[in-house]
């Protein structure tokens, strides 16, 4: 299962007992690539079980999600919606996270995948067993993504059907990088004891080239990609004849979503669909880039038993975040930055912004930053206590509640509400009317929002962690 044991006196913590139940997409089991220990540190460190922060982080993506979506798009403050077209709102950091996760949770649920087993040695793991789970998965996920674009299966919603969507892509890009694990992880095990296969010149090279490819040439090669077939590409529609440079309307993305399944499929039946087939192209990069920091947690797991040990990694993904960050910036002068088209400066930055949150999250949950004797209060160490529990809790069933807010808010903004001459709907009117009438419409909607997260969400979390309850396909 992973590791037992957390750090004495860190508040941020979950105090649930159930370790039988939790997820395996957080266990760190023994695969018998592991690091070389610290010895010094390792000697007296107790054993631990598992990474608060697998679940801590996940858990801060589902809040920052169950807020965002929670929002009345007709009154939100623009900087908790989407950017329209190009630029960076918070709302868009919210799909790169979930991308993100997805990648960290692989390596770490297929940690039994390359451990040697007499049978087969070193470097020859059974694939079979884990490529019909990964598309069965993938199915799933696509299948529950039809099914929310469908609900509540209405004439008009049947008719102009979405064949992609948040979790039709996830789907997409769980197949891609799972299968990338699974057929390249081989070329990180220690090399094989076989004289003759060690001196093969072709093994070296197969072995090297892979590993290249794992490491870095994917990304880059699915960048490259999209950059030259954006750029050299001249859409034939006559509306676009003297459109120069990006955009979306007479982009690639557009030509080929429109052409692949017509503009009424698309998202409000616009030229292309923001989860279509070309940015979905670099959406991989921001899971393979999760995918780094995974098989960093399952290869060098004995660094992260201790304190010590975790603040070091957690200060080294910080830097390395900050350094994406920086490279993607660079980038917005050549490409501008863009969720929609999902263009590879938004990739650079969110996976930047994203490494630099899990470090954050790592040192706080298990790099023991918050322990007694740290400097911090014990007054602040217990009110922080029920935060990391929540963070946790809703972590642990990232789907389920993903699910449960996309059918709540599709609920109720069909049920049509009126109210002294004001037509809306019943979650719209909520907020508009019931909390409007006295704040400012930016700060309904984000009061709005809070007491769906703090009064449903939360309780239904803590919930399901305290009966050892997980949802997960």
């Amino acid at each position: 299962m992973g590791w037992m044991s957390r750090t004495e006196g860190n508040p941020l913590t979950v105090r649930s007992t159930r370790s039988a139940a939790l997820p395996a997409a957080n266990s760190l089991a023994d695969d018998g690539t592991a690091a070389q220990p610290v010895a010094a540190e390792l000697a007296s460190a107790p054993a631990r079980r598992r990474l608060d922060a697998l679940d801590a982080f996940r858990g801060s993506v589902v809040v920052l999600r169950l807020f965002i979506g929670s929002q009345v798009a007709e009154i939100a403050a623009p900087v908790l919606l989407h950017a329209n077209g190009f630029g960076l709102t918070v709302a868009d950091l919210v799909f790169p996270g979930f991308l993100f996760i997805m990648g960290m949770a692989v390596p770490v649920s297929m940690s039994a995948f390359l451990r040697p087993s007499a049978a087969q040695g070193p470097g020859r793991p059974e694939r079979r067993p884990y490529v019909l789970r990964i598309v069965r998965r993938a199915v799933l996920l696509y299948a529950i993504g039809m099914f929310l674009n469908a609900f509540p299966f209405l004439p008009e919603i049947v008719e102009g059907l979405r064949f992609t969507g948040v979790l039709q892509r996830l789907a997409v890009v769980y197949l891609v990088v799972s299968l990338l694990y699974i057929t390249c992880a081989w070329s990180m095990l220690p090399v094989s004891s076989d004289p003759a296969e060690n001196t093969a010149a072709r093994h070296r090279i197969l072995r090297s080239s892979t590993r290249m490819l794992l490491l870095g040439g994917f990304p880059l090669v699915s960048m490259a990609v999209w950059i030259m077939a954006t750029y050299t590409f001249h859409n034939p529609w006559p509306e676009c004849a003297d459109v120069r440079g990006l955009v979306p309307n007479c982009s690639l993305e557009a030509y080929l979503d429109t052409s692949a399944w017509g503009v009424e499929h698309n998202f409000e039946a616009a030229r292309f669909d923001p989860e279509g087939l070309m940015s979905t192209l670099v959406a991989v990069t921001n899971c393979w880039a999760g995918l780094l920091i995974g098989m960093d947690i399952v290869r060098n797991k004995q660094r992260y038993r201790t304190s010590g040990g975790v603040r070091r990694r957690g200060s080294a993904l910080i830097l390395v975040g900050m350094l994406c960050v920086g490279v993607g910036l660079m980038l917005v002068l050549v490409i501008p930055i863009g969720k929609q088209l999902w263009t590879p400066s938004f990739a650079v930055v969110t996976i930047g912004i994203a490494t630099v949150g899990f470090g954050v999250v790592l040192l706080a949950f298990d790099g023991g930053l918050w322990a007694a004797g740290t400097g911090v209060s014990k007054a602040v160490r217990r009110a922080l206590s029920p935060v990391g529990d929540t963070l946790v809790a809703l972590g642990r069933n990232p789907l389920f509640f993903y699910v449960l807010s996309e059918l709540v808010i599709t609920t109720l903004d069909y049920i049509p509400v009126s109210y002294h001459g004001t037509k809306g709907t019943a979650w719209t009117l909520g907020a508009e009317v019931g909390l409007g009438t006295w704040l400012p419409a930016p700060l309904a909607s984000v009061v709005w929002a809070l007491l769906w997260l703090l009064l449903f969400y939360v309780p239904l979390a803590r919930l399901l962690v305290s009966r050892g309850w997980h949802i997960r396909v």
